[in-house]
């Protein structure tokens, strides 16, 4: 089957999206599919990842500072200017893959399957319009997929004429994947019943776990970002006044506040610019780990798969922090009340790929 992706970003960048981009690309290779990927590569060459991988590496080539795979900040003073002032107006820089997804449309002949992947949800929105522009020549299938909602999503403000575009890709889309079912309430109703529920996957072979060993104090850890409606403050300031002694290990991709570390001093190790994987070694060393909350439940951090992938035990932590009850009994090594992932091995990538050609095989019954 003749496959084509479109994504931001991918391998090296770290983050939900990446990962997704990445991992099911690679698997679908894998499972015998002709699968050609388009990013924002910026100066990376793939010549390399693509006799590894099989995945046929293309650039998106934009002209605005939008984040490339090679991570590299190439905001000027005035690029920053008008991301302040034209980001939650215009989505800028993002808006430029909107018109970009049409012409990579045109070069790409005889698609099976088209998988766009948001964030940011303009790649959607760009695909609608190229099959309004071209419906003859457009994919025969068409998945959206979505890590976290847009318009209706809690954590961003949006300009209502958004509203039309997002009715616009939901409508013209075969199916929205999405990656928990409580999402469904982050989208137009009149759309639900195209979304199909395919969770993060990940390949665990490539995931080396270490032998846990009890620590000498309470250890425990956090691996992702913190921002906003995820700003642990609170719990933070409940540790400072902790008197047991414990080392809390947070694994950022860029330095955490300096508060946390004079509130918290030597008990707070921050380790920045590790990679998925060894994060989560280092996570399967602690004695259990933190899963900060999100305020809305139609989104889910996909840390928790890593939390499990690790095989520590993991505590839910409400923001803003008020309830130290449960905290202090994993303190104490009791564990009753950790976060549970049952079925597991919904999260391998071989079961998620399957579950997005599953969809094409839908189409042609």
């Amino acid at each position: 089957m003749k496959i084509l992706i479109i994504s931001q970003n991918t391998f090296p960048v770290q983050g939900p999206r990446a990962f997704r981009t990445q991992e099911l690309s690679e698997e679908l290779v894998r499972q015998g599919h002709d699968v050609t990927l388009y990013t924002v590569h910026g100066d990376m060459d793939y010549s390399e990842y693509e006799t590894q991988t099989g995945v046929k590496m293309r650039d998106i080539h934009p002209r605005l500072p939008i984040s490339a795979n090679d991570g590299k900040n190439r905001y000027t003073l005035w690029s920053r200017f008008l991301y302040h002032f034209l980001h939650s107006r215009l989505l800028y820089p993002e808006i430029e893959l909107y018109f970009k997804v049409d012409s990579i449309l045109q070069k790409e002949k005889d698609v099976n399957l088209l998988i766009t992947i948001a964030w940011p949800h303009s790649i959607h929105a760009g695909a609608a319009r190229s099959k309004r522009k071209h419906p003859q020549s457009f994919p025969k299938t068409w998945i959206a997929d979505c890590g976290d909602p847009f318009f209706l999503n809690p954590f961003l403000e949006c300009p209502e004429y958004f509203e039309r575009f997002e009715r616009d890709w939901c409508s013209k889309a075969d199916y929205i994947t999405i990656p928990i079912e409580a999402g469904k309430d982050g989208y137009f109703p009149e759309y639900q019943n195209k979304i199909c529920i395919i969770p993060q996957g990940f390949n665990f072979n490539n995931t080396p776990i270490a032998e846990y060993k009890q620590n000498d104090i309470p250890t425990f850890g956090y691996a992702g970002s913190i921002y906003g409606k995820r700003d642990p403050k609170d719990f933070i300031l409940y540790l400072s006044k902790v008197r047991t002694p414990f080392k809390f290990y947070l694994f950022t991709q860029s330095a955490a506040n300096d508060k946390y570390r004079q509130l918290l001093g030597e008990r707070l190790i921050n380790v920045v610019g590790k990679t998925r994987a060894e994060c989560i070694y280092e996570l399967s060393k602690m004695d259990f780990l933190i899963n900060f909350m999100n305020p809305k439940s139609i989104q889910s951090p996909s840390k928790l798969i890593d939390y499990a992938i690790a095989g520590r035990p993991a505590i839910d932590i409400d923001i803003p922090f008020s309830d130290s009850k449960v905290f202090e009994q994993f303190l104490q090594g009791e564990y009753s009340a950790q976060h549970r992932i049952d079925n597991i091995d919904d999260y391998r990538i071989e079961n998620v790929a399957k579950q997005f050609v599953g969809l094409v095989n839908k189409e042609s019954e």
